[in-house]
């Protein structure tokens, strides 16, 4: 009799959690940067999603792996429509156009930002990492050689507590530090010489 009341009361609390509105889903949401007043130029995105099949490779909603205090793992999802690669390819395009340049479809003599998604994942127990790698390059198009690249990397940790708003949060954080960085980046000396080689 005791062992199964063992059992059942952490099914009980956890139940509860989930019950209280502690939700596993990632809104993956970050403070878009106003576009510049400057335009200097046009520019196509190329995003290509590059995460390992047990990281979201497989499952493009799936941003990571929680346990609660017993131990016990639960999925973290992005929310529909809010999938990483979609969110990333947002954000970057925010943050071009942040530095003044406008996005464009691909076209011929348009020059091409290329972002290669290789992480966008957490995994933890009591301690957790929001871990976002984002390789960038500008080419002249899909084929050519790099005229420029930056590693954008994000690594912003949460402590969990009770529920799982930290996690949604932690994300929040790591997708401003890519914001940032990206920004920094692209209004860069080395980002405008590279792009006015291409043009």
């Amino acid at each position: 009799m005791h062992r199964r009341s063992s059992l059942v009361l952490p099914a009980l609390l956890i139940g509860a959690a989930l019950a209280s509105g502690c939700s596993t889903t990632m809104k993956l949401r970050y403070d878009a940067p106003p576009p510049s007043d400057t335009l200097k130029g046009d520019v196509s995105l190329v995003l290509d999603d590059q995460r390992p099949p047990n990281r979201g490779g497989d499952d493009p909603l799936r941003v990571g792996t929680v346990r609660n205090t017993f131990g016990m793992p639960f999925p973290l999802n992005a929310a529909p429509g809010r999938e990483p690669n979609k969110v990333m390819e947002e954000l970057v395009t925010d943050c071009l156009e942040a530095a003044g340049y406008r996005v464009v479809e691909p076209a011929a003599g348009v020059p091409q930002v290329h972002a290669a998604l290789e992480a966008f994942w957490t995994d933890g127990y009591q301690h957790s990492r929001m871990v976002v790698k984002l390789p960038l390059s500008l080419r002249r198009d899909t084929s050519s050689p790099p005229v420029w690249s930056h590693p954008v990397e994000s690594n912003t940790g949460v402590t969990w507590t009770a529920g799982y708003g930290q996690f949604d949060r932690g994300f929040t954080r790591a997708l401003e530090e890519a914001s940032e960085e990206m920004r920094a980046a692209f209004s860069g000396p080395s980002f405008g010489e590279g792009y006015g080689a291409l043009r």
